[in-house]
């Protein structure tokens, strides 16, 4: 696809477009306190915290996916901002450039920044475009993944409809801290929903403990009979600061046998993402986050080691990999 000329035309009439006034937005949805008109004929798919319109043309192999996140609290700077959503949104995923050629359009209390690079997506090349709003506290984020130039105007379009409430975000960051009642599902179980906000290092700080088991009995295939048997039980007790320092008191009896191992590391949380570096690298996805009177639960998926790739559904589908869950809680 030709991009040289238009991503920054787009980028640019998209930015300015965010400014303009209320009399140019539909205002026929609702995603938070965004209003905006959805592409017609487009399929509309629901994530958590988003949601996504996209437009496939199988004769051609033309396709375009665009998605707009909720708001979330800024972080400090829009190009602070902008580039923890990229890299959140695009780097991760798609494995673009880190620092793409950006436009930066401030007005009215927003500042909006674009971006754009080409993407390897699902082994088609495609162009990524990022447009971030920044002002009041928080940012939105929209999301533009297309193949052929011809979806632009779809792309700016909607963007032109989009209209953010300034209301500023410290009620509603107060609001996603206040204890929460408690919810069961069917079966019984606390339900730990998904952080409604950016968690961030002095949210984490704190003592978290992690505590679990399992029993496993084997038997030969052929008779059915025993053929031994594995046990582990075991306590962590988990320091985090809010500098990033990261220390593990883990205790374990492991068929009979006692562990004792004291380790000390860093910790980071960029996104959706808990790093915790001790030795080797855990990355671990954050699923659940639920403030009680008496206690905090912080539900995660993982750890994946290394440079090891997490798989998309990890995000998106809150029941795949559920094996991989642990539930940490800090007492109040």
């Amino acid at each position: 696809m030709k991009t040289s000329k238009a991503i920054f035309s787009i980028f640019i009439g998209a930015i300015l477009c965010l400014f303009a006034s209320q009399a140019f937005f539909a205002q026929a949805e609702k995603l938070g306190a965004i209003k905006f008109t959805p592409p017609k004929g487009w399929t509309k798919t629901a994530k958590e915290h988003a949601v996504v319109f996209s437009e496939i043309n199988q004769a051609k192999g033309n396709f375009c996916f665009i998605t707009l996140y909720a708001e979330a609290p800024s972080v400090g700077t829009p190009q602070q901002d902008f580039a923890k959503e990229w890299k959140t949104r695009v780097v991760e995923p798609w494995g673009a450039e880190a620092n793409p050629k950006t436009v930066t359009e401030p007005d009215n209390g927003w500042t909006g920044i674009a971006g754009g690079a080409p993407i390897d997506f699902n082994g088609n090349k495609a162009f990524a475009f990022l447009t971030v709003l920044s002002g009041f506290g928080k940012t939105v984020s929209v999301l533009g993944v297309l193949n052929d130039e011809s979806y632009l105007p779809q792309l700016q379009a909607f963007v032109e409809t989009m209209d953010v409430d300034k209301t500023t975000a410290t009620t509603a960051v107060a609001a996603a801290t206040t204890a929460a009642a408690p919810q069961l599902d069917s079966f019984g179980r606390l339900i730990i929903p998904l952080p409604a906000r950016q968690l961030t290092m002095a949210d984490l700080a704190g003592e978290w403990g992690e505590n679990d088991g399992i029993n496993i009995r084997y038997v030969y295939r052929d008779s059915g009979t025993y053929a031994g048997a594995d046990s582990l039980h075991f306590r962590s007790k988990m320091t985090i600061t809010a500098q990033g320092g990261y220390y593990n008191d883990f205790f374990a009896i492991q068929n009979g046998k006692k562990i004792k191992e004291n380790t000390t590391g860093t910790v980071a949380v960029a996104g959706r993402i808990l790093v915790i570096k001790q030795g080797n690298t855990k990355r671990y996805v954050i699923r659940g986050w639920l403030e009680l009177p008496d206690m905090t639960i912080l539900k995660v998926c993982g750890p994946w080691y290394g440079d090891d790739v997490i798989p998309e559904k990890i995000f998106t589908d809150l029941e795949h990999g559920s094996n991989l869950n642990s539930t940490w809680i800090r007492k109040k």
